[in-house]
This record gives C-alpha cells, sequence and structure tokens, in this order.
C-alpha cells in the first residue's frame, strides 16, 4: 500500500454534466494549470469500450500518459496519473454518473481530496445538439434522457460530502476569467492567466467533445483531418472557421425546431428553470 505521506495526488476534481455542457472546454482550462491533469472521461479506458475509445484523442494507443496505465480495483488510477504526469490534482469529466459514485466511494478510502463542480447548460441547447448529431433518435427519448441524466447529477450534487459548486457553461464562456479564478479559489489552487489560452497546452483526453478538440490541435498543428472526421459535418465549417478565443455558443436558438422547442418546454421546462439562458 502506498505511504500516504509519499501520495503524489492529493485531489480529484469530477466535472459532472450532460452531454453538449461544455466540459471539455472547462476541462482543458482546468487542465491548463501547472498542477493539473485533465483526463477527460477516463470511464473509457475500461475494456468494455474500443480500443479507439480507449487511446487519447490526440496520441492514440501510444499515448506516453494513457499507454502503460493499469485499470484494476486494486490499483489507484489516479495516483498513476499523478505519478506518469507529476500533477497532483485529476480532473476527471466522465458522464456516467453510476461510474462516478463508484469512483467517489473507492476515493473515500484514500487520502485524496474530493472536489464536485457540476457544469449546467440550458437544456435546449443540450437536446439540440444531441438532434443534430443523431436526427434519427426520438425526441421525447432524447429529452426524457436529459431530464433522467439531471436527475442523476442533482441527486449525486445534494448528497456529496467533498466540496462543490454549481456553474453555468454560458457564464464560464461569457465571463471566462472571472469563472476560472472563483474555481480555482474552489480548488485551492492559484489562478494562473495562462490556463485561458487552454490551446497552449498539452492535454492528453480520453473522450469529449470533438469541436473543441479540433480548436486545440488547430492551434497545435496535430493531425487535423483526423479530429475534423470526427465532427458531424453539419458543424465542420463552424470550427474550421472559428478563432481560437472561447466564445458563448448559442447557435442552438437559429437551430431548433420550434416544436421541439415547445415539446421541451412542456416535458422539460420546469426541470430547465435552473439551467435556462436568456440573455
Amino acid at each position: 500500500m502506498l505511504n500516504y505521506l509519499q501520495k503524489i495526488n492529493q485531489k480529484v476534481c469530477f466535472i459532472c454534466s450532460a452531454n453538449y455542457s461544455g466540459s471539455t472546454l472547462l476541462g482543458f482550462i482546468l487542465g491548463s494549470h501547472q498542477n493539473c491533469f485533465y483526463s477527460g472521461e477516463f470511464n473509457k479506458k475500461d475494456t468494455n469500450y474500443s480500443i479507439i475509445k480507449r487511446s487519447c484523442k490526440f496520441c492514440g494507443v501510444n499515448c506516453p500518459v494513457w499507454k502503460d496505465i493499469i485499470v484494476t480495483d486494486c490499483v489507484d488510477i489516479y495516483e498513476q496519473l499523478s505519478i506518469k504526469t507529476q500533477k497532483t490534482i485529476v480532473i476527471n469529466s466522465t458522464k456516467d454518473i453510476s461510474w462516478v459514485e463508484e469512483q467517489i466511494a473507492t476515493l473515500q478510502k484514500t487520502s485524496s481530496r474530493l472536489y464536485f463542480i457540476f457544469l449546467q447548460r440550458d437544456g435546449r441547447a443540450v437536446i439540440n445538439s444531441r438532434i443534430g448529431k443523431y436526427p434519427q433518435e426520438d425526441v421525447k427519448e432524447v429529452i426524457n434522457t436529459w431530464k433522467e441524466r439531471i436527475s442523476k447529477i442533482q441527486e449525486l450534487y445534494h448528497k456529496f460530502k467533498g466540496k462543490k459548486i454549481k456553474l453555468h457553461y454560458e457564464n464560464l464562456a461569457t465571463n471566462t476569467e472571472s469563472v476560472t479564478r472563483t474555481l480555482c479559489d474552489f480548488l485551492e489552487i492559484d489562478y494562473q492567466p495562462q490556463m485561458l489560452q487552454y490551446y497552449q497546452h498539452e492535454h492528453h483526453p480520453l473522450g469529449g467533445n470533438n469541436g473543441t478538440q479540433f480548436l486545440v490541435a488547430k492551434a497545435q498543428n496535430k493531425d487535423l483531418q483526423r479530429l475534423l472526421l470526427n465532427i458531424q459535418e453539419c458543424n465542420r465549417d463552424y470550427y474550421q472557421n472559428r478563432g481560437l478565443e472561447i466564445n458563448l455558443d448559442l447557435r442552438w436558438r437559429q437551430e431548433i425546431d420550434p416544436n421541439v422547442e415547445r415539446l421541451f418546454e412542456e416535458m422539460a421546462g420546469k426541470e430547465n428553470e435552473e439551467f435556462k439562458w436568456n440573455m
């Protein structure tokens, strides 16, 4: 067993959100702090996932961070990551809430301190993104899935015993420096201005948003074609022509079908009150 006085991993922060809520952007910003490593959605390291999903989105299977990481119940994966990266804080944005609950229960038996960020985004934007990517899916099922996920995150947030905070993606995108300073205080680390230039830093995420990752690859002259092909065709021009600055993405307001928006309000308007963004 590791001697806790020698343990490198000191903190683990979970970013919990619905899909398409900005967790990749937030993870990259926090992961650009000199003491933080952004792991992405590393539940995908599980062998039930394909080798592509289990690989670093930038490096592939030969990633210097992930290629030798061992995933078993007997080995502390967070300590492995901290040893490999020499970062004392691991940021995780896995979407599977049951998996996150299991991780929290395991980590509570270690000396690592736990943090929880509930990242929120207007549900209408989330639903629009999902339907745009998977137009064949039933809209009612998509809305119900969003409601169920939000309910699970709310429940976990309520019972979480460590430090926790709620954050709107829209506020992060419009007041990035102020929000990042708040999050640094929350994580009890110093604010570093270079965090906002997240695209200039080295990252090794599993899973996550292909569009945000494409911007990092573009800034660092990485393999753009592979990442571009992973972005749905309707969004490729948007990311190819975008600058690197952090901007609020409100495309959903022009894209969402009025009938879908009305149905969402009928089915999930109450649940969306806390997430709604009308500015």
